[in-house]
């Protein structure tokens, strides 16, 4: 690997261990080639989900539900060998529920569940492709691999639940996200603060982030109002474009 310029010395060596430079930027030739790996696959795989049928497309998802809670216990089981599994390795942020939410999702399809996915797990699972937090990491390591795997599986698999019909985006039923809300983030809060961690983002905001930007002028923890506008302004914007979608395609038949 050495010979193709690719440096595999620091694949299982946790951040705090890894020299600075190592890493990549975003947005960089590393970061938009992984995007661009990710979308070329999500691609190709739904290229085949739409020719399937409806047993093979439930295996399908529920096979990508599963495959995203085992990148999960990979990462946390890696941690745990090099002895870096902590608090501040638990599946705690949005995104990594969501992996556990896809995989819930994919067994009982719960509406509340299609709801939340939607609205509020794939918009941040998108801005977590955009600006990860794993960019100190270098472009081929066990982080960076899981952290991009991860992300594009929950995109694929709220897709393939769109195409599907199996999420129904609705306004009417975004009373249902902020419930969920409500019931998640006070106590990840509250271990937050209790633990000096950062799930969620609820205290300090992701570096290079919009997060980073709205705390740049409303400070800390001004920001979480700023935090909060944005997420309901998000998931207005989620279930307004999907309706909007379906009105242009009656409009179109």
């Amino acid at each position: 690997m050495r010979r193709l310029g690719i440096d595999l010395s620091y694949f299982f060596t946790y951040e705090d261990e890894i020299p600075d430079g190592v890493g990549f930027s975003h947005f960089g030739p590393v970061h938009l080639l992984w995007l661009g790996v990710c979308a070329g696959l999500l691609l190709l795989f739904l290229h085949y989900y739409k020719r399937w049928g409806g047993r093979r497309r439930l295996l399908a998802e529920r096979g990508i539900g599963i495959f995203l809670v085992g990148l999960e216990v990979y990462r946390i089981a890696v941690l745990a060998l090099i002895g870096k599994m902590s608090l501040y390795q638990l599946p705690l942020h949005l995104c990594s529920m969501a992996g556990f939410l896809c995989c819930l999702h994919a067994f009982f399809k719960w509406d509340w569940l299609g709801q939340v996915l939607y609205t509020l797990c794939l918009p941040g699972t998108v801005l977590a492709l955009l600006f990860p937090d794993w960019v100190r990491y270098p472009a081929i390591h066990f982080i960076t691999i899981q952290g991009f795997t991860f992300h594009a599986g929950i995109v694929l698999y709220v897709i393939c639940q769109l195409l599907q019909h199996n999420i129904i985006p609705r306004l009417a039923a975004l009373w249902k996200v902020i419930v969920f809300l409500l019931v998640v983030v006070p106590p990840v809060y509250l271990f937050d603060k209790k633990f000096h961690a950062n799930y969620m983002f609820v205290n300090v905001p992701s570096p290079g982030s919009p997060l980073e930007w709205l705390a740049s002028f409303l400070g800390n923890p001004g920001y979480l109002a700023g935090y909060a506008v944005l997420m309901l302004l998000c998931m207005v914007l989620m279930d307004a474009g999907y309706r909007l979608l379906l009105d242009r395609k009656s409009c179109g038949t």
